[in-house]
């Protein structure tokens, strides 16, 4: 699931701002996009960090036995997350804030507009960089997850003790009306999620597969009623249902995927490049595009349609290719930079 998600992720992050905040039920040509675009990019395609959170939180506790819970345990999985997540973190901003650097004298010595946002929020400082940013804006989800792997193995405790419990108190927590914002609530509640799951060697899949029917409908009534509520009071509950139903939704439709053998051997060796493309697409190259692509096809109806499939599409197929070069020039750099995730 790796691939299609992070395909999710980069449409997600494909779609520009609105002017306005809410949407109508109407058939006015750019009413009609506006509602799509939210609908999808904002809606149904969030559910790829939703899994992404699942799927750490899970990992970190589904192979762990109880007799070998212990401060030991917690050292090796907290130092092994140093080079997975804290060293790419770092790593990635620094190198953001380098090439806005960069890129700005660059323009300045070619007598072109520097960018007054970008050189403001350089200006910021390292706070902003790596926390309140952060400077590749996609690794929000690595802080997130970050934070939350120093408190899986205090929940690990907590699930063990209180089964039941546990997993009712975090979906209050999760549907209560709070909004935190470092960590996420995406990032609190689905993190443990997936440790909940993981420490009783839940299968998703079987779940899921359990619910599929429900899990589309629910997911399809959810997604279109938390649309049209965008900027009203009750969107953020909506939206905080949809999830879920989504996630199931997009599990079955990806185990459909995967009985085809060749499909699926094809899917595994496109998971390796996943990281790159999550870290890399947010340094310009998104940007560019959507720049490049609004010379070509203009501020029209038309042209904006084409440019909210076509953009992700090139993103995609640019980070990857970029990934396939240094993958082959510098394998074990690219390994480093990814936190391990590479291959050749």
């Amino acid at each position: 699931m790796r691939f299609p998600l992070i395909v999710l992720v980069v449409f997600a992050h494909s779609v520009g701002a609105f002017d306005s905040p809410t949407v109508e039920w109407s058939l006015d040509g750019w009413n009609v996009y506006h509602f799509i675009a939210e609908m999808l990019s904002r809606h149904l395609f969030s559910i790829g960090t939703c899994w992404f959170f699942v799927f750490s939180g899970y990992l970190f506790l589904r192979y762990l036995k109880e007799e070998e819970f212990g401060w030991q345990w917690v050292k090796a999985k907290w130092k092994k997350r140093i080079w997975s997540l804290l060293i790419p973190y770092l790593l990635w901003n620094a190198l953001a804030v380098v090439v806005v650097v960069l890129k700005n004298e660059l323009f300045g010595l070619i007598h072109l507009e520097k960018s007054a946002g970008e050189l403001y929020d350089i200006a910021r400082g390292p706070l902003y960089w790596f926390v309140t940013g952060p400077a590749d804006f996609p690794l929000w989800f690595l802080l997130d997850l970050m934070i939350m792997t120093l408190i899986l193995p205090l929940a690990y405790l907590v699930f063990k003790r209180f089964k039941w419990l546990s997993l009712a108190i975090l979906c209050l927590v999760y549907l209560s009306p709070w909004v935190p914002k470092i960590p996420s609530m995406r990032g609190i509640f689905f993190v443990l999620l997936g440790g909940w799951l993981g420490t009783f060697k839940i299968n998703m899949l079987s779940v899921c597969r359990k619910v599929k029917v429900p899990g589309y409908i629910a997911a399809g009534v959810l997604l279109l009623v938390a649309t049209s509520q965008i900027g009203r009071p009750l969107h953020t509950l909506l939206l905080r249902l949809f999830y879920p139903c989504g996630m199931i939704a997009f599990m079955n439709i990806c185990d459909a995927l995967i009985d085809n053998e060749r499909r699926c051997q094809r899917l595994c060796d496109l998971a390796a490049s996943v990281f790159f493309i999550y870290a890399a697409h947010g340094i310009y190259i998104l940007g560019w595009t959507k720049g490049l692509c609004l010379r070509v096809f203009g501020e029209s109806l038309a042209g904006t349609w084409i440019r909210y499939w076509l953009v992700p599409v090139i993103v995609l197929v640019v980070c990857y290719a970029l990934y396939r070069l240094l993958n082959r020039i510098m394998p074990r750099t690219l390994a480093f930079a990814c936190g391990g995730r590479s291959k050749k």
